[in-house]
């Protein structure tokens, strides 16, 4: 069976189901030729939920702002039907001293504040390029892997790091191209074509399989982010999960590093010496 849906208010989110299995979402909007849906018309925030004290329109591109005077992230949120397997593509623009990310798959959170999410993230982080598209968790897992790092994350929750990749230095303040590929409990990010995060999560009660689509805004700062170009492409809502007996954990694998000030002895913990 297949579902259609249109695009609407944040309230009829809220009340919608986030445990679909069998379907394949099909919006009504007609896609192009590739099969991608544009989320933003370029003209107006028609679709989209946030603070005009921080969201607006600029120069064709939805535009956050934030002085540095922010208490907690803020977030846009795209009003249509959380989404479950897709591919997300997107133009990002950010100031040096900016933070921003992409949420997807993420949940709405009114406990934290108007606008509040929590969920899988995109990072976009220029001042650091081991963030810079890494793979975050909002108020939740945090760090699950950084940039270039392809991890497994078992089903007690620890994030492994089985193997590495090339990371390229972020750009400030020029357009890059972000894809973000959601298959079953498998992501990955990209930026400009160069592979930034790679992850399987084994971890049930940790992991998200459907959400919302969101952009923040990030305390610190004064910042500036642009994002533009905005398309979606559904994929089969059954995909197959990756089960822990279909991956094999190298015995060198590593533990992801934790957010936050660690001993300055810490070294991570290897899988084969548990």
């Amino acid at each position: 069976m297949r579902n259609y849906f249109t695009l609407t208010c944040l309230a009829l989110i809220l009340s919608s189901s986030l445990h679909a299995e069998d379907s394949i979402r099909v919006p009504k909007v007609a896609a192009a030729d590739d099969g991608f849906v544009h989320l933003f018309n370029g003209e107006s925030l028609d679709g989209w939920s946030g603070s005009a004290t921080y969201w607006s329109v600029e120069d064709g591109a939805i535009t956050g702002k934030a002085d540095g005077t922010l208490k907690r992230n803020h977030f846009l949120i795209w009003e249509g039907a959380p989404v479950r397997n897709f591919e997300l593509r997107l133009k990002v623009k950010l100031s040096s001293k900016g933070n921003s990310g992409i949420q997807y798959r993420s949940q709405l959170r009114p406990d934290i504040g108007e606008y509040g999410v929590s969920g899988y993230q995109c990072d976009v982080v220029v001042k650091a390029a081991k963030y810079h598209g890494m793979l975050y968790e909002e108020r939740g897992r945090r760090i699950l892997s950084h940039t270039g790092e392809k991890v497994v994350v078992d089903p007690a929750g620890q994030p492994w790091v089985i193997d590495t990749m090339t990371v390229n230095k972020p750009i400030r303040d020029e357009w890059q191209e972000f894809r973000i590929l959601a298959r079953g409990n498998h992501m990955q990010h990209w930026i400009d074509g160069q592979p930034t995060a790679d992850l399987v999560d084994l971890d049930e009660s940790g992991r998200s399989l459907e959400g919302v689509i969101a952009v923040q805004v990030h305390t610190g700062p004064e910042m500036t982010v642009q994002y533009k170009d905005i398309r979606i492409k559904y994929l089969p809502d059954d995909l197959p999960l990756i089960l822990p007996s279909d991956v094999q954990i190298p015995a060198d694998a590593y533990g992801v590093r934790p957010q936050g000030r660690l001993p300055r002895d810490w070294k991570p913990p290897v899988f084969g010496e548990q």
